[in-house]
């Protein structure tokens, strides 16, 4: 017999109560007859073959087969493997992780007549075990009380909190009430605020539009006299480039007179080497026709006087053609500068007049109502956000009075626009 452990909802067989009588086939009744007596809680008998599985045969029908003399004297005097083939009761195997409601609905589901036949528990090493049906039915009651016990400790826990709502439901409703009474005062002082600063909003917007108006007026001149010296400029950057192509034009025609100096450089050169080599030559035939020596002397020393004079003139002709070249070089860098120059210039005025055509659309898209979409936004605005609103309103309108300590509005404006003009101006100044 096996003890029996503590029962909880994952318990399985191997925790309930089970019984260890076990016989071989041959055993004799009488001896399984004696077991019984002397062992009055053993639920039933298992029959083996050696470690094979027979049967089982439980005390009830062991006892309801031989309640009588004459099947007694059958019985206990032959082997207990007849009176398993003679009753032919298949036996309920279980494995021993089954669980115990399983192994209860395994038991419930046999037929009537088998349903108190004790089951046989399948161990490890195939181990056998008998199990009453009393007290599978135990341990399933604790299972019960275990449960019950369960249910009624979450039933008071469940109450206690329900406690908990209801008292933090009067919390909320009592807070609500606070609430409810602080909303309407919030609501209250927040339209008496709002009424306050959207009049002053107004009257900020009021001192806004005559700023515009007076910006509006500016700009319209500034685009006039804008566009006044954009074409005075671009008039005299197009004179620049046409003086600087006429330049460059001039010191074509000089390079191209160098090169003829150069060539008749060359020619005197290569006449001089004639004259040379005639002086050479008559020299050679003077000495050979054994002429008067002066007269042939003086000849040569004409000639090679005529040959220092036209080296002195090529030499001096050189010098003045490299004169020439470099002053011509020099004016020609000049030229490509001015180019450079007014190309740059040219540049700018475009980017310029971009600034001008977006100055004009900015114009043109001036809306007069303005004021009033302003006036309206506020009215839909969060309270915190107002004072913000206003306070940019106030230095959009305090901006040019405080400039004017130095010039007028329109200087100021004027050396706001150049200011813009400048920065977009700057990203390309590289480029220029």
């Amino acid at each position: 017999m096996s003890s029996q452990s503590p029962i909880t909802f994952d318990s399985t067989l191997a925790s309930v109560l089970s019984y260890d009588f076990r016989v071989s086939s041959t055993t004799l009744g009488q001896s399984i007859a004696t077991k019984f007596a002397q062992n009055p809680d053993l639920p039933g008998v298992i029959i083996m073959d050696n470690r094979h599985f027979l049967g089982m045969i439980s005390r009830a029908k062991f006892r309801e087969q031989v309640n009588t003399a004459q099947r007694e004297n059958l019985y206990f005097n032959q082997p207990i493997q007849m009176l398993l083939d003679y009753l032919r009761i298949p036996a309920l195997l279980l494995d021993q992780n089954c669980k115990i409601s399983d192994a209860v609905n395994s038991v419930l589901n046999r037929s009537k007549e088998l349903i108190y036949e004790p089951i046989v528990v399948i161990f490890e090493n195939k181990f056998y075990r008998i199990i009453d049906i009393q007290t599978l039915l135990l341990a399933q009651n604790q299972l019960f009380n275990h449960a019950q016990n369960l249910i009624h400790q979450q039933q008071a826990q469940i109450q206690k909190y329900f406690q908990s709502v209801e008292y933090d439901k009067n919390q909320v409703r009592e807070c609500n009430k606070y609430y409810q009474t602080k909303q309407k005062e919030i609501k209250k002082n927040y339209d008496d605020f709002l009424k306050i600063k959207q009049q002053k909003i107004f009257e900020t917007a009021q001192k806004i539009t005559g700023v515009n108006q007076d910006f509006l007026q500016l700009s319209q001149l500034v685009i006039k006299e804008t566009n006044k010296s954009f074409h005075s400029i671009s008039s005299q950057t197009n004179s620049i480039r046409a003086n600087s192509n006429h330049i460059q034009q001039i010191s074509e025609l000089i390079y191209s007179d160098l090169e003829s100096i150069y060539s008749s450089c060359n020619v005197i050169a290569k006449i001089l080497q004639q004259i040379r080599h005639l002086a050479v030559q008559a020299s050679i035939i003077a000495y050979q026709s054994q002429a008067t020596p002066q007269s042939f002397s003086r000849v040569n020393a004409e000639i090679n006087k005529m040959l220092n004079q036209i080296l002195n003139v090529n030499h001096q002709m050189n010098k003045n053609a490299n004169h020439f070249r470099f002053h011509a070089q020099k004016l020609q860098d000049i030229a490509e500068n001015e180019t450079l120059i007014a190309r740059s210039i040219l540049l700018k005025l475009e980017r310029a007049e971009l600034v001008i055509k977006e100055l004009e659309k900015l114009i043109d898209s001036y809306d007069p109502n303005l004021i009033i979409l302003i006036v309206e936004q506020a009215k839909t605005m969060r309270p915190e956000l107002i004072p913000n609103l206003i306070s940019n309103l106030e230095n959009l309108v305090s901006s040019p009075e405080e400039n004017s300590g130095s010039s007028s509005n329109h200087e100021h404006l004027i050396g706001l626009i150049e200011h813009t003009l400048r920065q977009k101006n700057n990203p390309s100044a590289s480029d220029s």
